[in-house]
């Protein structure tokens, strides 16, 4: 895949337009943003915009998938089948502090989590996408825990991925607006009891 037209960009100047479409598309929506107002806000003209981008659509999510990059590159990477039972819910640990320690050298991925969870129901469907790849991660990961035993075996998998993820996404939306002072051992301690919460609705009856 060609790496996008936008990455050519001096970072200064694309992380300022980043900056100030995140704003925009947080207090606004994405529907009701303004493109005119973010590109003047950066100096930028019409056909400048347009020579990286194709449209304020496409403008989103390149601020998505850009920003949460690393993320992508942990969930990517993160190989469920390969865990046995006692692996399972320290690998699901690791990767969760791993996923946190990146919030603490990048800040504005909380910005962007801000913006994903203002557009999440939008008429455009703006990010209905974006839900794609973790949805189907997630089953990837309660389809082998079930195999290995992680994961109990009493009810629909299908139910257990609305259960995790609707509990994901509220622990996420929470932490964007709650977590961003927290200390490393605060973010570890704060993962161990997430992970400890999905343990005890996910795993099996003792």
């Amino acid at each position: 895949m060609q790496p996008h037209p936008s990455l050519k960009m001096k970072p200064e100047r694309r992380a300022k337009l980043f900056t100030a479409a995140t704003a925009e598309f947080t207090a606004l929506g994405f529907e009701q943003a303004s493109l005119n107002k973010i590109i003047s806000e950066v100096g930028m003209s019409k056909s400048s915009f347009y020579h990286y981008f194709a449209n304020k659509t496409e403008l989103f999510q390149q601020i998505f998938s850009q920003t949460l990059a690393p993320i992508a590159q942990i969930a990517d990477a993160f190989q469920p089948e390969t865990l046995t039972k006692e692996t399972f819910w320290p690998a699901i640990l690791s990767a969760s502090q791993h996923g946190s320690e990146l919030f603490a050298h990048q800040p504005e991925i909380f910005d962007v989590g801000r913006m994903f969870y203002r557009n999440l129901n939008e008429p455009s469907g703006i990010c209905s996408n974006m839900m794609k790849a973790p949805l189907a991660l997630m089953g990837r990961i309660l389809e082998h825990g079930k195999v290995i035993g992680s994961i109990r075996d009493d009810l629909p998998t299908s139910l257990l991925i609305e259960a995790a993820m609707g509990m994901g996404m509220a622990i996420d939306k929470w932490a964007i607006e709650h977590i961003e002072t927290y200390s490393k051992p605060e973010f570890d301690a704060f993962n161990e009891k997430v992970v400890g919460m999905f343990v005890k609705v996910l795993a099996p009856e003792a």
